[in-house]
């Protein structure tokens, strides 16, 4: 039963959350940061008396993630910022998270592709036992790294067997290279049933999230927010039924959103797509799932709802198997989190 028929009734809004749009090295805070970096002896990223990531454009944060990333040298690594973050999040609210990873660069420092599934899949595996949170892996492929390596990693992610690598994805600079090159990586993905999604529309013009959508045969797209200022390109994918992953926190922060105008989500909302509020990189942005929502709420003036329509909306959107959205829609149904979750544990 769908969940909009079941709360259509109730005036409450939901108290579960969703992210479905988080990059696993974007969760590290910069003490964890520091911390990894003096366990791994290599340099720290920032300074030791540094609470927040500085940078003022996307060029910018770009260099920072990277160097951040770099302390990540090892599959223990990889488990405690996964565990890290999913037990963090759903002590608010959050019954579900897919991660993006980009490989490539776990990759370059060291860590072997089979390492860094089996490190994350246990982290994911130990936060379901203890909280009954529930988590899924989208493998990415880096824009600016090139259509070659995206091949390599998509045929690592089809070969590994891994239960909980549900989806593909395409991340980082949209201004480089095409996205009809990534084809060939996209259509291995699907040959092995994953969820396909990219990173597109976040500065560059709504014809090319269109172009991305058609290229790579997506089912949602990550930011997006373009579309809004086209409306014949917005009619066309809404048609599609395309979905998108909105992180409010992000585009306010990197500027792809001025936060002095309404954000481009509410006319994507009022024109029917469907929407997923997520939080990009958490650590980065000082957000959390529940945030995000109330963000949406405060700025898109979100109703009850249209609140569990979003709810609705993030549960049919992920990549999960629908044994899992059951749980999710169970979830979503008890007012009480901690109530939710326990179904979600003995199933």
């Amino acid at each position: 039963m769908a969940i909009s028929k079941l709360s259509s009734q109730c005036e409450c809004a939901p108290s579960v959350t969703f992210d479905l749009h988080c990059h696993l090295r974007g969760t590290l805070q910069p003490a964890h940061a520091i911390s990894l970096a003096r366990r791994n002896g290599v340099p720290p990223p920032v300074s030791s008396d540094t609470s927040q990531y500085g940078f003022s454009t996307f060029e910018e944060f770009l260099a920072v993630y990277d160097r951040v990333g770099h302390v990540i040298r090892s599959p223990s690594d990889l488990r405690d910022v996964t565990l890290s973050y999913l037990k963090s999040v759903s002590g608010t609210g959050t019954v579900y998270v897919e991660f993006m990873i980009s490989p490539g660069h776990s990759i370059t420092n060291g860590i072997d592709f089979s390492s860094q599934i089996s490190a994350i899949a246990d982290a994911i595996e130990e936060a379901e036992a203890e909280t009954g949170i529930q988590s899924s892996i989208i493998i990415t492929c880096v824009r600016h790294r090139g259509p070659e390596e995206a091949l390599e990693i998509a045929e690592l992610a089809a070969a590994s067997g891994c239960k909980h690598i549900r989806g593909f994805g395409l991340t980082g600079n949209e201004r480089l290279f095409d996205a009809a090159q990534f084809r060939a990586a996209f259509l291995v993905a699907q040959s092995a049933g994953f969820g396909l999604t990219a990173h597109a529309g976040e500065w560059l013009p709504a014809e090319t999230v269109l172009h991305t959508i058609k290229s790579l045969n997506l089912s949602r797209v990550g930011h997006g927010i373009s579309v809004a200022h086209n409306m014949s390109v917005l009619a066309e994918i809404v048609s599609l039924n395309t979905g998108f992953e909105i992180c409010l926190s992000s585009n306010f922060a990197l500027k792809a959103a001025r936060e002095c105008d309404q954000h481009p989500a509410r006319l994507l909302i009022n024109a029917g797509c469907r929407v997923a509020f997520a939080t990009d990189d958490p650590a980065y942005f000082q957000t959390i799932p529940s945030r995000e929502i109330d963000l949406a709420i405060s700025r898109l003036n979100l109703t009850i709802e249209e609140q569990w329509r979003v709810v609705n909306d993030s549960i049919d959107m992920a990549f999960c198997d629908e044994s899992v959205k059951r749980k999710l829609r169970l979830a979503a149904q008890v007012s009480d989190t901690n109530i939710a979750l326990q179904p979600m544990i003995r199933g």
